[in-house]
């Protein structure tokens, strides 16, 4: 899923007062377009906001309560990761969270593998705000809030533009939200693993790819049409003991569907 710089840099100034917001969603929010705009007061403009919200992101983090396992989303237990897949997914946008619950559905044990788009973007507790979204998100999302929000009524209250902004950025960084965190439940629902890393297809010949075959050949359905793996870099699992590690791993799938986007 492709963002522009304003969009980055807005997600950047709302995030860290964005982990206070913990309601369940219950759907995904659905954002309407309109052709109202607001503008953005130059605060985003400095070159130090991004940098400020990276420190109060990272002192969020350091404050978060202590945990043997705090991080929720993206993580999955290296039991499960040992064992043969039906179908891996890499990329997490609306294209493969739908390939891996189509796969579910006809009964199909499959996994997502996302790779956040960038660290400022995900939360205490694993929750990327970009997971499951549609290009385009949160320009959308500005468009929605530009109708509901109510700026004269702000200004006759006397609030500064820094406070309006505010209000709209945390307004959609809680749709983004609501987006993300919906997807990962109804993955959970689903039984679809979820893993936060950096996935490469490995080739049919690579070792890793055979052993692979060897070690499942008694799992698959039809083991002339053969498998594929998939190598992983910086993800966390969680071991026997249900402590969170970093681990790079392999993991092996029957079918491999690759959602990654278009890179131009």
């Amino acid at each position: 899923m492709k963002i522009s710089a304003a969009a980055a840099a807005l997600l950047s100034l709302a995030v860290p007062t964005a982990t206070a917001w913990t309601a369940v969603p219950t759907s995904t929010s659905i954002v309407r377009s309109s052709s109202v705009s607001i503008r953005s007061p130059s605060l985003l403009q400095s070159t130090t906001v991004k940098d400020a919200a990276m420190e109060e992101v990272a002192a969020a983090k350091a404050a978060a309560p202590a945990s043997t396992n705090p991080e929720i989303f993206g993580t999955v237990s290296s039991s499960k990761l040992n064992k043969l897949y039906d179908l891996v997914v890499i990329g997490g946008g609306p294209a493969g969270v739908a390939g891996a619950i189509k796969a579910a559905q006809m009964g199909r044990r499959s996994i997502v593998i996302d790779k956040p788009k960038f660290d400022a973007g995900v939360l205490p507790n694993g929750l990327d705000l970009f997971f499951g979204g549609p290009t385009g998100l949160f320009s959308k999302a500005l468009r929605d809030l530009a109708k509901t929000t109510n700026v004269a009524a702000m200004r006759a209250q006397h609030m500064d533009s820094d406070v309006i902004w505010k209000q709209i950025t945390n307004g959609i960084v809680k749709l983004a939200m609501r987006n993300s965190e919906g997807q990962c439940r109804t993955l959970a629902r689903y039984g679809i693993d979820y893993l936060q890393g950096s996935a490469m297809l490995l080739g049919e010949d690579d070792p890793a790819n055979a052993v692979a075959e060897s070690k499942f050949e008694d799992d698959m359905d039809s083991p002339e049409d053969g498998l594929r793996s998939v190598k992983i870099c910086d993800a966390k699992t969680i071991d026997e003991d249900g402590n969170l590690v970093d681990s790079d791993l392999t993991v092996t799938g029957t079918k491999v569907l690759v959602c990654t986007g278009s890179k131009s």
